[in-house]
């Protein structure tokens, strides 16, 4: 058992660990933010779409207001 677990250990690549991550968490974004903008486009929110993408702070306020 110690064995396989030390050859894991060796065979750990952090560095595409974190890359890995990091891809994954921008893409659960691009998610979150493509279904708000669907939202907003239903609403027809036009105006919101646009501030949203340039105001970091309103994207979120609107991310509350729609749950995600």
């Amino acid at each position: 058992r110690g064995e396989v677990t030390g050859m894991l250990l060796e065979e750990y690549d952090e560095q595409w660990h974190i890359d890995n991550e990091k891809r994954w968490s921008r893409e659960e974004g691009i998610m979150q933010v493509n279904q708000l903008n669907r939202l907003l486009a239903e609403q027809g929110r036009t105006e919101d779409i646009i501030r949203s993408a340039s105001d970091k702070e309103y994207q979120e306020q609107l991310f509350q207001e729609f749950g995600l």
